[in-house]
């Protein structure tokens, strides 16, 4: 049977993935965008927009409260 977590734990692991992926744009960008790879530029915008939705729903998750609505 599938656990469910937590909000603290879905806090964690939505964290984890944003740093990760910060980790994977920087690595893009200073190893393909600066040596101008083909379709880095893409890659890199790619990256952004996975990374920017990532923020987002930590950011969501993070002002959720017990009581099930958002925190003020």
């Amino acid at each position: 049977m599938k656990k469910t977590k937590d909000l603290d734990e879905l806090t964690f692991e939505a964290g984890s993935l944003v740093t990760s992926i910060g980790a994977l744009d920087d690595f893009v960008y200073e190893y393909f965008v600066n040596n101008d790879i083909d379709y880095s530029e893409k890659l890199s915008g790619l990256i952004t927009v996975i990374k920017q939705y990532a923020e987002n729903h930590y950011t969501d998750i993070d002002e959720l409260n017990t009581f099930g609505g958002v925190e003020k």
